[in-house]
């Protein structure tokens, strides 16, 4: 009975080490091609959101602000992917922390996007509406 849960116990163990990959390190040259990588699909997302956003530009303001909105969550979520890659080449407990900050910094940039796009929402929401016409 003890020798089966012990056997479970560290099943369970090695199962949400490979499944959470532990914080393991890479090594230099791994987490720089993972760097690049992460930076490339960033700057793709971004240019693909920045487009979207320039057919939208001779729409509404809350239009805009949407897309723009989308621009800066694009670029935050870039930011956030290339920095948790080059947390990589940290031990376990330093790469964990790393990661946190990477995700704390993206939540931060994503708010102020909302924020910047509640803003534009309520300013539009006070033009006056258009006379109607008959």
């Amino acid at each position: 009975m003890i020798k089966t849960s012990w056997t479970l116990a560290v099943a369970a163990a090695v199962g949400m080490c490979t499944l959470a990959g532990c914080n393991q390190r890479e090594s230099a040259n791994e987490t720089a091609k993972d760097v690049a990588e992460a930076r490339q699909d960033a700057q793709q997302n971004v240019a693909e959101e920045r487009k979207e956003a320039g057919e939208v530009a001779t729409e509404g303001a809350e239009d805009r602000a949407a897309a723009e909105y989308d621009v800066a969550v694009a670029q935050a979520d870039g930011q956030r992917k290339v920095a948790k890659e080059k947390c990589e080449t940290l031990g376990s407990d330093a790469q964990k922390a790393c990661k946190d900050q990477a995700e704390a910094t993206y939540e931060a940039a994503k708010a102020q996007a909302q924020a910047t796009l509640d803003t534009a929402k309520r300013a539009g929401s006070a033009d006056p509406a258009p006379a109607p016409t008959n």
